[in-house]
């Protein structure tokens, strides 16, 4: 289009050149000048021109365009357009307990420009005085010319031969900007008779137009679609372009300075004050001539700084908070399409909390610079320091931080109301227009990084929805899981190297142990983990086949907003609130809610297009379920043993919160996600370029940060927590394992799912009855005053190695037979089974039951361990004596004990 347009004005210059002295083409000029002389002037004085000037005259203004459609600018026309703008909510300035929404993004068509449609009202009277002085001072009196200027056009380009003027009124150039065909608009050096036959149809048009709309409409249409230079069109977009404000806050040498811009846009305050600042000056001596304003007024205006207050164009494309901006706008464009979202004048409200947007931002450059042993104050100026109040809640680093650097250069922060799904603040990177650290990509909702141990809930989430309990027990210790990847042995460890032993679920979300994360998948199923977390609202990990048991430490790459979203579910009851995702960009499987980032979007009528005003709930899974997960993840004392107390994961006055860490290979990612019922908050640490960092834990890496933002945003919520809802039960459970406490095992109160409490009893904590001079389990024949009862704890089999490794006490497997002689020999004696020996089944009894004299009968019995008193008969008064032969026998399968 460009280049056809380019060689079409070659043709032109050269073709008028041609035809500048051609004396037919002359006529046609001045027959032409003459008609529209007298047309303008009401007589024809030149009567025998007067036929062919009507000829003339006809075929110039034949179909014309409807000049009706003027009355559509501003609102639904094709020939204008305004910017969409995005508001976010900032400080209640009026103190009417409203907070005032804020534009934090003007999407400008890069092909287009900036425009803000306004009212005449809207408009101040200096700037309209200013351009009608400037530009047309006959204005409010002439009939939509101004016979004068076409008169002086005609005199020097007709009659003297002399370079085209300009002559066109102010209602010529709406007409020309808005009703005439863009390729018609401009005129060069030279004039051809499409120029004459557009200049009477800007005439015809200007004079139907000023017969049916009033001064000010025309005038509101004209100061609307004017171009003042660096992508504004319109006053209201200009103000804002060149000294930030609203339209009708410009002071009168300011209106000035801008009404001089249109005819030449190159002599804008930005590009060239010098020539800007000597057209506004005549602007300004023309209103003192038309008598608009007085010496003393002229003088002040003249004296006035007018220095824009960007200095280059490309300050003028800031942008507030401009990973969510971007965010939104990506948003808009699925859901009105990019032409609607370029050029529509889109009004768009969302749900970013400017506050906790400020807070969030400068307390993850507060924190970052603390890990890089860099003085706050380096990255943050007065200003930061004095509106970020969270500060006040960021811990210094611990003492086992150290004193190193550890190589930190980005964060990211998401925080999410879990009860309405709504985005409150996004921080993607520590600095959208740092280059360095890649700043304009988005971490926080396009970023892909591994979540380490901070995924582990998903796993256990899908043991209990399986059946498993919080109280089921799990085994840390070292342990080979097979070959089933890359031909190696999957042997995991924990992050400090040592384990813990068996351990209830519970223990092992809260301290955050490896292996029993890797055994409870091995009970779920890796397919059914991410199952769950897709139904959650995690958007990856599409291929189960991609994954296999290191998933559940963070095997997979997540995005931190899914995260958030996702454990936003735990926080609501296991609810998921959001806006509907549109059915053909749902995926089977997959989450059909989506975060919140826009209240409102109204079109530049103030027609509501969207409105989220009915939150859409899906219980994606059971209460009950949602409930132990918080309770688990909100243990303070139970993650004690890892991170000790206090730590980062608590806030301030005990309020409950869940929470959980996650540190990745190397210390690459370095995450926390927690959550109350009122907030979500996840925050990510670590390189854009994914190198690695220097001890960098989730705890104390991320961890100072949520917590920071937790406290600050949440002091003046209630503190409240979770409540069991229908469903759970609670029951007393042996604190090792989870099972029925026995007499000696420890036992907790611990929450269940009805249908899942224990029923077997702790068969782990044992007694035994030992010698105490020998240290041997002692047996019936040891005599009472050398037994002594002690309790020991049998561990399964797979513990055994840790078991010796850490020097837990281990019962005795010697036996005393120090005093069991006559079990063996003697007149009274048991041959067969031996002494200790282990039996099964249905065993025979054989022995000796016979006296040296007179013999009168014998008894057999059993009796409990430890119990001698609890006599069982199997066989008494049996009147015959035996030596080496059968007693009697005895069903092992139905005893207790």
């Amino acid at each position: 289009m460009r280049t056809t347009r380019i060689m079409r004005s070659q043709r032109r210059r050269r073709a008028v050149q041609a035809r500048r002295n051609n004396p037919f083409v002359r006529i046609i000029q001045v027959l032409a000048m003459l008609f529209l002389f007298g047309l303008l002037t009401t007589t024809f004085v030149v009567t025998a021109a007067i036929g062919s000037a009507t000829g003339i005259f006809t075929y110039f203004t034949s179909d014309l365009p409807d000049f009706t459609e003027l009355s559509k600018l501003g609102k639904d026309s094709d020939t204008t357009f305004e910017t969409t703008k995005i508001h976010a909510w900032g400080e209640d300035q009026d103190g009417d307990g409203n907070r005032d929404p804020v534009v934090i993004y003007e999407i400008i068509d890069p092909l287009g420009g900036d425009r803000s449609w306004i009212p005449y009202t809207a408009i101040p009277e200096d700037f309209v005085n200013a351009t009608v002085s400037i530009e047309d001072n006959s204005f409010w009196e002439n009939r939509g010319f101004d016979v004068q200027g076409i008169g002086r056009a005609f005199y020097e380009y007709v009659i003297r031969g002399g370079n085209v003027q300009g002559g066109s009124s102010i209602t010529q150039q709406v007409v020309k900007n808005n009703l005439i065909e863009e390729d018609r608009r401009a005129i060069g050096n030279e004039v051809d008779l499409d120029d004459y036959r557009r200049k009477l149809e800007e005439v015809v048009l200007s004079s139907r137009i000023s017969g049916v709309y009033t001064k000010e409409q025309i005038m509101e249409w004209y100061l609307n679609t004017n171009f003042y230079g660096n992508l504004a069109y319109g006053i209201e977009a200009a103000a804002r372009v060149y000294y930030d404000k609203q339209a009708i806050d410009l002071t009168l040498a300011q209106s000035a300075m801008l009404s001089a811009i249109p005819q030449s846009p190159a002599y804008n305050p930005i590009n060239n004050f010098e020539q800007a600042k000597a057209r506004q000056e005549l602007v300004l001596h023309s209103m003192f001539r038309e008598a608009y304003i007085d010496r003393a007024t002229l003088l002040l205006a003249l004296d006035e700084d007018v220095s824009p207050k960007r200095t280059t164009l490309e300050t003028r494309f800031d942008i507030i908070s401009p990973h969510f901006a971007l965010y939104v706008r990506d948003e808009l464009e699925r859901r009105f399409g990019r032409d609607t979202v370029l050029r529509g004048g889109l009004q768009v409200y969302t749900t970013l909390d400017l506050v906790w947007q400020r807070n969030a931002e400068c307390v993850a450059r507060a924190q970052v610079a603390q890990l890089s042993k860099v003085p706050i104050e380096s990255v943050l100026g007065a200003d930061e320091l004095l509106q970020c109040d969270a500060l006040d809640f960021l811990q210094t680093l611990p003492s086992w931080g150290g004193d190193i650097d550890h190589n930190v250069d980005n964060a990211a922060v998401v925080m999410i109301d879990p009860r309405t799904g709504e985005i409150r603040a996004m921080v993607g990177s520590l600095d959208y227009w740092d280059d360095e650290i890649d700043g304009r990509f988005n971490v926080a909702a396009d970023g892909l990084r591994q979540p380490g141990s901070s995924f582990k809930p998903f796993t256990y989430l899908t043991a209990l929805l399986q059946g498993h309990t919080a109280a089921s027990m799990t085994l840390d210790v070292e342990t080979d899981f097979g070959t089933p990847y890359n031909g190696i042995p999957y042997v995991p460890q924990n992050y400090d190297r040592t384990f813990s032993g068996p351990v209830r679920m519970r223990t092992a979300l809260a301290n955050s142990y490896n292996i029993p994360a890797v055994e409870a998948m091995t009970w779920t199923g890796v397919d059914s983990v991410i199952r769950i977390a897709h139904q959650l609202g995690i958007t990856t990990l599409r291929d189960p086949n991609d994954y296999g048991l290191p998933l559940t430490l963070g095997g997979g790459e997540v995005k931190l907003i899914d995260m958030v979203y996702a454990f936003g579910a735990f926080a609501n009851g296991g609810k998921m609130v959001g806006e509907t995702i549109p059915e053909d960009q749902q995926r089977l499987g997959f989450r059909t809610l989506d975060p919140v980032s826009i209240l409102r979007v109204a079109n530049n009528r103030g027609d509501v297009l969207y409105e989220y005003n009915e939150r859409k709930i899906k219980q994606v899974i059971p209460e009950a379920h949602a409930f132990i997960m918080a309770d688990m993840m909100s243990d303070q004392l139970a993650r004690c043993p890892a991170f000790g107390c206090p730590n980062a994961l608590e806030l301030p006055d005990g309020r409950p919160v869940a929470a959980k860490t996650g540190t990745t290979n190397a210390y690459r990612d370095a995450w926390t996600v927690g959550y109350t019922p009122q907030l979500v908050t996840g925050v990510w640490v670590g390189n854009t370029d994914n190198t690695e960092m220097i001890e960098a834990t989730g705890s104390l890496a991320a961890a100072p940060l949520w917590q920071a933002l937790m406290g600050w945003a949440l002091q003046d919520e209630a503190a409240i927590g979770w409540l069991p809802p229908a469903g759970v039960t609670q029951m007393a459970v042996c604190r090792l394992n989870g099972m029925l406490p026995s007499r000696d095992c420890p036992s907790v109160l611990e929450y269940f799912v009805q249908g899942t409490e224990p029923t077997v009893f702790d068969n782990m904590y044992q007694r035994f009855r030992i010698n105490v001079e020998t240290g041997q389990l002692a047996t019936a024949a040891t005599p009472p005053e050398k037994i002594q009862e002690q309790v020991f704890i049998v561990y399964p089999d797979q513990a055994a190695d840790w078991a010796r490794e850490t020097g837990k006490a281990r019962p005795p497997t010697s036996i005393d037979l120090s005093s069991s002689d006559s079990w063996v020999a003697g007149n009274a004696a048991i041959l067969s089974p031996q002494p200790f020996e282990f039996v099964s089944g249905s065993i025979e009894i054989r022995g000796n039951a016979k006296t040296e004299k007179e013999f009168a009968y014998w008894n057999l019995a059993i009796f409990p361990v430890g119990n001698p008193a609890a006599l069982v008969y199997l066989d008494q008064y049996v009147g015959d004596p035996r030596e080496g032969a059968s007693l009697g026998g005895v069903n092992t399968t139905l005893l207790n004990d």
